[in-house]
């Protein structure tokens, strides 16, 4: 069976949605070629594809989500964009399938946010393409959240460049900084957790604020370090330079080795506060 999964193989998980896609495939096939596409058996098979999806109640819903984003993210090399879109449109076909769409919504939510603030999306149409199938399938109401995410993401780049051209002289120790500003009821659900942070970090952050409050009283800012990520350059044995793009709780680990060589873990939790 394509759907069940009684033994819990990830495996047989990981490739459900692109056999159900196969399967579908087929079947329509043989529909067409042997019965002229006839409205019956095509109704059948809708109401058959339905029945068995939805055996495992939510977790295909959270599988066409995973797969979508495996899709969607940098890296993927394996459509152009004309052939990622037609595989938007398949996937879209089981989507009408699914019962739980909003457990699809809150994976597909989570990953689209991941994609967006690490800048790991493939490509910014095929993003909106498949925000715009959503919307068309489900209405506004479904896709609001997830375009106000959009919005937030166009809306920092301006203020980014406003503040970049307010602070156009220098960043203190030479620490260059990025701020996403993100509207609480679009995003997912975060938990703030206080770090420990390097002096230019927490004066930049300062900086930033004071900027950012003087274009717009009465907000309120909250720095969300876990969704942190950095650029930083690294010196080796033999002089050997390196960039790291790391998690800002990474980064705060790696700083410590400017100051030494070994560290206990006790010794890094207190310094960073991170664990």
């Amino acid at each position: 069976m394509i759907i069940l999964n009684i033994d819990n193989n990830p495996d047989k998980d990981r490739d459900m949605v692109q056999q159900l896609l196969d399967f579908k495939e087929k079947i329509y096939s043989i529909i067409s070629r042997c019965f002229t596409t006839s409205e019956k058996f095509v109704n059948c098979t809708k109401e058959a594809f339905e029945t068995f999806i939805n055996q495992r109640q939510n977790k295909p819903a959270e599988l066409i989500a995973k797969y979508v984003d495996s899709k969607l993210r940098a890296g993927n090399k394996e459509a152009s964009e004309e052939e990622l879109e037609r595989l938007l449109d398949k996937i879209m076909v089981l989507f009408r399938f699914i019962h739980g769409k909003d457990v699809f919504e809150a994976f597909y939510k989570k990953d689209l946010a991941k994609r967006l603030l690490v800048g790991k999306s493939a490509s910014v149409d095929a993003e909106k393409s498949m925000l715009s199938k959503l919307k068309h399938e489900c209405g506004a109401g479904f896709t609001g959240k997830l375009e106000g995410m959009f919005k937030d993401m166009e809306l920092s780049k301006d203020i980014m460049l406003a503040f970049k051209q307010h602070q156009w002289n220098a960043y203190p120790g030479g620490v260059d900084l990025s701020v996403s500003i993100l509207t609480m009821g679009y995003w997912p659900t975060y938990v703030p957790m206080d770090v420990h942070l390097p002096v230019e970090m927490v004066e930049l952050q300062e900086i930033f604020k004071r900027f950012y409050l003087s274009k717009h009283s009465g907000r309120k800012l909250q720095w969300q370090s876990t969704l942190g990520h950095c650029v930083i350059r690294a010196t080796f044995a033999d002089k050997v330079k390196k960039e790291l793009q790391v998690s800002l709780f990474q980064t705060l680990c790696l700083l410590l080795f400017n100051e030494g060589n070994e560290f206990s873990l006790e010794e890094i939790k207190q310094a960073t506060a991170v664990g």
